[in-house]
């Protein structure tokens, strides 16, 4: 039923929820996984190469490759093929884009990322990833 599982993280206790569902349901299903790490522009905007932000998104890009390694390892024990991708820009926007262009057939993703509303509020990101979303969403 599913062949490719999106998985996005931004390394939180609750995407780590997501994770968590997410490589049990594509081991169920033998997919492979997309792990993504989005890093977020809102926050600073973007700016000129060179400049004290971009060595800061810099910083930000290496902390998401250590989460997507961490997806990989745990992908990888499962049995499963886990590919990985680092991107800028506002996060709902991204993992929407990406499982379109990746032809992605199911999103699981944590209730809520860094955010942390308290439960059982959904946060902010899977909330526009699900109304959004061309594809089923699972926010675990």
């Amino acid at each position: 039923m599913y062949r490719t599982v999106l998985i996005p993280t931004d390394g939180s206790t609750g995407a780590e929820r997501g994770v968590t569902a997410g490589i049990d349901i594509a081991k169920q299903y033998g997919a492979t996984v997309h792990a993504l790490y989005v890093v977020d522009e809102r926050i600073y905007g973007q700016t000129p190469a060179l400049s004290d932000v971009e060595l800061r998104f810099e910083q930000l890009e290496t902390e998401g490759e250590g989460y997507l390694d961490a997806v990989v390892e745990r992908g990888s024990e499962a049995g499963l093929d886990v590919r990985t991708s680092v991107q800028r820009g506002m996060p709902h926007e991204i993992i929407t884009a990406y499982a379109d262009e990746h032809d992605v057939d199911l999103i699981v993703m944590g209730l809520h990322g860094a955010s942390a509303h308290p439960a059982p509020h959904i946060g902010s990101c899977t909330d526009r990833v699900l109304r959004t979303a061309s594809v089923p969403v699972l926010p675990a």
